[in-house]
């Protein structure tokens, strides 16, 4: 019986402290943050050019989705079918028996094209767009089905 009131007084003792320990670090005081602005700018000018980097270029593709999505809700007015690409053309825009347009959205204030955007954009300018039909017989789609099941 001695032994169990040991470990039940180790217990409390335990538990004593690390009360105590947490009662000793809940007292220190947060570090103030500023709230003008003039601070907020000089802590900013000190931070290296990578992180301030690293932020914008995770801000940036953000914005960009979000001015892909406000663009689709615009353009659904203006064709029959819209089709999200994503990837180096954001939209295919078909207005039936008028046109075709291949859509790239930039949000900014500089809408500066990647060196691939450019090169779609030069081959639709230059009128090296082209309708290409693929047929695959039904016996080749049944080996590749059957291939995949095994």
């Amino acid at each position: 019986m001695d032994i169990n009131y040991i470990y039940i007084l180790i217990g409390i003792l335990v538990l004593v402290i690390t009360y105590l320990f947490g009662r000793l670090h809940a007292k220190q005081k947060p570090q103030e943050i500023p709230t003008d602005l003039i601070t907020l700018y000089k802590q900013a000018a000190d931070l290296p050019t990578k992180v301030l980097q690293t932020i914008q270029g995770s801000i940036n593709p953000q914005k960009g989705k979000v001015a892909e999505l406000l663009a689709y809700a615009q353009l659904r007015y203006d064709y029959d079918r819209i089709i999200p690409l994503g990837s180096p053309i954001d939209f295919v825009g078909i207005k039936n028996n008028e046109r075709i347009d291949f859509i790239e959205v930039k949000n900014g204030n500089f809408a500066t094209l990647t060196e691939e955007e450019k090169h779609i954009k030069n081959l639709v300018v230059t009128g090296r767009v082209h309708f290409r039909l693929i047929k695959i017989s039904d016996e080749d789609a049944h080996k590749y089905i059957s291939a995949q099941e095994e």
